[in-house]
């Protein structure tokens, strides 16, 4: 009795993997909140839905745009995120990140083991899904994104093997996605990979393609996508997301929109990942589902054609190749192991560890003064000093500002001041080109200060258009620092 306690008191690989993640969130934490300029812009719009008791159907925060017709797709995270951060501060939404990524890679490693019996292989092929994610790991609402592929991918699996699940899950499930990101999308997508994988069997295996299962696979996909129609925006959200995917202009010009770049080391988890793939598919004899293929060849084409996507390929990747695992399995170390793991992990249940340690280290976090000087706006990302000038030298007249900083300047500063631009608003690219005009101090920036009546600036003190500002007699500098500078008229 007493060794069976002892066991009982051990940690699973499922928990070790489940804190592995917190830690590594907590330690690339401070890096998460200064990735760039979306989250002050983020709860900036929590805090006016939180006032207002309503999501806003217009442009709020930049001058340029101010009433035109906006509705975020993200307004629900945005709320969540501010809640956090109201009562916890910056600390609280690094911990909460922490704990939807930890909780992401812990469901699937739980699910894969569940139906595969092979801890070693899911471990390893999670924990390389998890890394590749990690080049996108930030404080955004992608994060939940992440963690609800999680949940959808396990859902959409036990629906395309036939198993009883409720069908209104989907819809339910889907109108939580799509008022919390635009990534909802990934969710449709997974179903309709399955939903065209089961057609193809049809076509190619009719005896053993089971009919009531497509059946349901379409009827989900149909509740699901009607139910992505239920938010602020209505269908307009979908013609948004689209619109903003297929603007060649706002594309080009954003870095996580652009090819990944394998020359770069930090690319080649993701290069690994996509050549184990293939190796894997290629030596399993048993060929997997169509839909399983056209999933993982879908979300391998996506990351390929943009970096964005890189964090949803490192979820469904690690959840499609578990079916190879078994071909592992006659390797009699490899069986011997997975013998005595199994053995030993029956006998233990419950979740002590994973709730034990996310309970001590979040009390730890929250009650300390170090975490709040660690996890903060860094002063070399955003105008932090040049801000809290401004608090205390309010500027009359319109602003022009540095893309990046115009989330922060709005979380600070708004509504007694709008800014130009954030790295949220412009869907269209009409003010980011106007934007990329002044900045860089091409033909006519002049003219557009003058026509949205610019009459301060805030940017960085070596840009070109601060060079160039500073040499003209009609404009002065009122502030200056390492990471910004202020001048006006």
């Amino acid at each position: 009795m007493k060794n069976l306690h002892r066991i009982n008191l051990l940690p699973r690989i499922q928990d070790i993997f489940f804190i592995a993640i917190f830690f590594a969130v907590l330690l690339l934490g401070s890096r998460m909140l200064n990735l760039d300029g979306d989250l002050p812009r983020h709860l900036l719009m929590g805090k006016l839905i939180l006032q207002t008791g309503e999501v806003p159907t217009t442009e709020q925060f930049i001058h340029p745009y101010l009433g035109r017709h906006y509705v975020t797709h993200e307004w629900l995270a945005d709320v969540i995120f501010y809640g956090i951060y109201k009562f916890t501060g910056l600390k609280g939404i690094v911990l909460f990140s922490a704990i939807m990524l930890a909780a992401t890679f812990f469901l699937i490693y739980q699910y894969i083991t569940v139906r595969f019996q092979n801890r070693l292989g899911a471990f390893f092929l999670v924990t390389w899904g998890a890394l590749a994610t990690s080049l996108n790991w930030a404080t955004r609402p992608h994060l939940f994104s992440m963690l609800f592929l999680a949940i959808w991918l396990i859902l959409a699996d036990k629906l395309r093997r036939g198993e009883k699940i409720p069908l209104w899950i989907f819809p339910v499930f889907m109108l939580v996605w799509s008022n919390t990101h635009g990534v909802f999308i990934a969710g449709i997508l997974a179903l309709f990979a399955h939903a065209v994988g089961w057609g193809i069997d049809i076509l190619l295996e009719s005896t053993s393609a089971n009919k009531a299962v497509g059946k349901n696979l379409w009827l989900a996909l149909i509740l699901s996508a009607l139910a992505s129609l239920f938010n602020p925006g209505g269908s307009g959200s979908w013609e948004s997301i689209l619109g903003f995917v297929n603007n060649q202009y706002l594309m080009s010009r954003m870095l996580e929109s652009n090819p990944p770049n394998f020359q770069l080391p930090e690319m080649r988890i993701l290069l690994g990942l996509i050549a184990a793939s293939i190796f894997l598919l290629a030596i399993k004899k048993e060929k997997i589902s169509s839909g399983q293929g056209l999933l993982l060849a879908g979300f391998t084409a996506m990351s390929l054609i943009a970096f964005r996507n890189i964090h949803l390929f490192g979820v469904v990747a690690p959840f499609v190749l578990a079916e190879t695992l078994s071909i592992f399995s006659n390797i009699p170390f490899v069986f011997r192991l997975e013998a005595s793991l199994q053995r030993v992990e029956s006998q233990i249940t419950g979740s002590f560890w994973i709730v034990a340690s996310t309970l001590l280290i979040g009390v730890l976090i929250l009650s300390s003064t170090a975490t709040s000087r660690l996890y903060q706006f860094n002063q070399k990302t955003f105008p932090v000093g040049a801000v809290e000038w401004l608090k205390e030298n309010p500027q009359e007249g319109k602003m022009f500002n540095y893309l990046n900083w115009g989330g922060y300047i709005s979380f600070n500063l708004w509504p007694e001041q709008l800014a130009f631009i954030d790295s949220v608003a412009d869907v269209t690219g009409e003010v980011t080109m106007e934007y990329e005009t002044v900045i860089r101090v091409l033909p006519e920036w002049e003219s557009i200060l003058n026509q949205y009546d610019i009459q301060w600036v805030i940017i960085p003190p070596d840009s070109l258009l601060a060079k160039t500002l500073t040499d003209e007699a009609k404009w002065s500098v009122v502030y200056e620092d390492d990471t910004a500078a202020i001048l006006r008229k």
